[in-house]
């Protein structure tokens, strides 16, 4: 699985050819790709296709799953999110973005926004510049686990590259796991592999290099 912004995308950017020879490179090895991304479902969908063919979308940091492309997505925790988003539209102080599920607001209005959602089932999360709301127990590697079982891979494992905090889970999580060369030091501090190249080059580094090694030593076995 792969990260979306400041990992393939980069900042103001648009999908490349180095991105789309990354994407290509995945499916190369037998493997399915993902596109993971706190980026909300209707965003994320806009956007995947600029990149080439993808095995499933992962939108909202776990909690909107479309697994195969094309089927109609899995939601999850949209009780919770209901209450949230009650909470987030009637505090003036904030200035939320609000997806399916997750919301998110700048960071500079963190405090305000953990006093908004106090006593909710929620988690908080840094995401760069902003915090990302999500009812507990969802996270991206939930979201990830979710697109496995529905593309008929219960229990397999993954490799994942990414470049910030919401990402830190589902790295920990991978088999094989990779920073770009512009990811936060936290991240860089947890995963086996450091690109030397940042955004889609270093994802395109990954999968030509470590992922390629891993699956020649190890070959992927359907259902593992």
């Amino acid at each position: 699985m792969t990260d979306l912004d400041r990992t393939l995308l980069r900042s103001g950017g648009g999908p490349t050819a180095s991105a789309r020879a990354a994407v290509r490179g995945i499916h190369s090895l037998g493997l399915p790709a993902l596109l993971v991304s706190g980026r909300t479902y209707s965003d994320l969908g806009r956007l995947a296709p600029g990149f080439g063919a993808w095995d499933g979308l992962v939108a909202e940091d776990g909690a909107v799953v479309e697994a195969p492309v094309g089927r109609p997505p899995a939601v999850s925790g949209r009780r919770v999110a209901s209450a949230v988003r009650a909470r987030l539209v009637a505090n003036p102080r904030l200035h939320p973005e609000l997806g399916e599920v997750v919301a998110s607001v700048p960071l500079g209005e963190r405090d305000e926004l953990a006093r908004t959602v106090a006593a909710l089932p929620v988690e908080l999360v840094h995401n760069i510049d902003r915090v990302m709301v999500s009812p507990r127990g969802i996270t991206k590697s939930s979201g990830v686990r979710s697109a496995l079982r529905r593309l008929g891979l219960p229990g397999s494992d993954y490799a994942a590259i990414g470049d910030a905090e919401n990402d830190l889970e589902v790295l920990r999580g991978a088999v094989l796991s990779g920073a770009v060369a512009n990811a936060l030091p936290s991240i860089r501090s947890v995963v086996d592999y450091i690109c030397r190249r940042p955004f889609d080059r270093g994802v395109l580094e990954f999968v030509n290099g470590p992922l390629r090694e891993r699956v020649r030593a190890d070959p992927p076995v359907p259902g593992r």
